[in-house]
């Protein structure tokens, strides 16, 4: 939504209405701390007290596709940890100046705080706001999975997750609990569709995730979680062939980088897929298909 002249040589991201945005979504989600009911007395204290909010994205990858950057480039990485910043930098000055307003957020501890890694690396004014002020929320940026959120969305890509399929059918359970399936078109791609010449071939930014090597996925969630103080949720996809050892390797890669965690994802027969690419179809089973929970 924040892609300016998408697929042309001056496509840019507008940092900032992102900014403002960022703004606006710490105080709504703060907000929802106080309306929220909790089935459990010792819920409602630890979520005041500590006042966590997970501020996040979605639809990264269309972004990188609309501004002509590769998801596994150098270049889209850049681009990646450039919003990101943006969204930190707005969402903790938003944080500073509600703490003002409305308080800071009652677990709060000057030294131990600013004494942590992660604010070690803040810009000198946030640093200095919060020792000044404090801060409304204890945590602020969190990278969820977004699935659902991003169909809502026009079918943006998920989170930081590159495009799964640029056309792929999705299973979807129906009020009368059975399967059915939808054939969905990624968003970046509607629109090249609609604004593109007749005849244009599609442009080179327009990458999946089977075009990409595990070590493209470990590399954009280690640009990023620097910048995150709660987690990520990032999900590589390999494909059923990978070998016991090529798949230890992505977790030894990830604890090199210094990843909090991932997530593996490996398609086979017997768990299946939500999600299916057009073009291989979905993996079928046997037996043990969720079509078949019911038996």
């Amino acid at each position: 939504a924040f892609v300016e002249r998408p697929f042309t040589e001056g496509a840019t991201l507008d940092h900032r209405r992102i900014a403002e945005t960022a703004t606006v979504a710490v105080r709504f989600l703060d907000n929802v701390i106080d309306i929220s009911e909790f089935p459990l007395s010792r819920q409602a204290e630890e979520a005041r007290g500590s006042r966590r909010i997970g501020l996040g994205i979605t639809g990264l990858a269309d972004a990188l596709i609309m501004l002509g950057l590769d998801y596994g480039s150098d270049s889209g990485r850049a681009a990646a940890a450039e919003v990101l910043r943006v969204i930190r930098d707005s969402a903790y000055r938003a944080s500073i100046e509600l703490a003002r307003e409305k308080g800071r957020f009652p677990y709060f501890e000057t030294e131990p705080f600013l004494g942590g890694a992660y604010a070690a690396e803040l810009p000198g004014d946030i640093r200095d706001g919060i020792a000044r002020h404090g801060i409304r929320n204890s945590h602020l940026i969190a990278i969820a999975p977004t699935g659902t959120i991003s169909l809502l969305a026009n079918n943006v890509s998920s989170g930081i997750e590159p495009v799964f399929a640029l056309e792929a059918e999705r299973r979807v359970l129906s009020r009368e609990g059975v399967f059915e399936t939808h054939r969905t078109v990624d968003h970046a791609l509607e629109v090249w569709r609609r604004t593109a010449p007749p005849g244009d071939s599609l442009p080179a930014s327009f990458v999946t995730a089977k075009d990409l090597s595990p070590e493209a996925h470990l590399k954009m969630q280690a640009v990023l979680q620097p910048l995150v103080d709660n987690s990520i949720s990032k999900t590589i996809n390999v494909p059923e062939s990978i070998s016991k050892d090529e798949l230890a390797s992505v977790y030894r890669r990830a604890f090199e980088l210094g990843l909090k965690g991932c997530t593996v994802f490996r398609p086979n027969p017997v768990t299946g897929a939500i999600l299916s690419d057009v073009e291989s179809g979905p993996p079928h089973s046997h037996c043990c298909a969720p079509e078949r929970e019911g038996d």
